[in-house]
């Protein structure tokens, strides 16, 4: 998993159009990985450059809810505002 990190910092600086050099993939790190597996992944990338297309970026293997438009939203949390004020209402009410 480490290297995988290390070669997604590294399809990043290819993707900018920058040769990864052992600093620059340490700057784009997202998280530590321990420089020989750094190392690693540059050497593995020099040897196979299309290791990079078997990448899946972050983004790529976030799964996402549908999104709602705005409006639903707001209608939703009116809903669920109103509820909780007849909510309140019976409540203190109750006291």
């Amino acid at each position: 998993m480490s290297q995988q990190i290390a070669l997604l910092a590294i399809k990043t600086l290819v993707n900018e159009n920058k040769e990864p050099t052992l600093a620059l993939v340490k700057s784009r790190l997202t998280s530590r990985v321990p420089m020989p597996i750094v190392i690693d992944a540059i050497k593995a990338y020099k040897q196979n450059p299309d290791i990079l297309k078997q990448l899946a970026t972050p983004a790529e293997t976030k799964q996402t809810e549908p999104k709602h438009s705005l409006e639903q939203r707001v209608t939703e949390l009116e809903t669920q505002l109103a509820q909780l004020v007849d909510r309140i209402k019976r409540l203190e009410a109750n006291n």
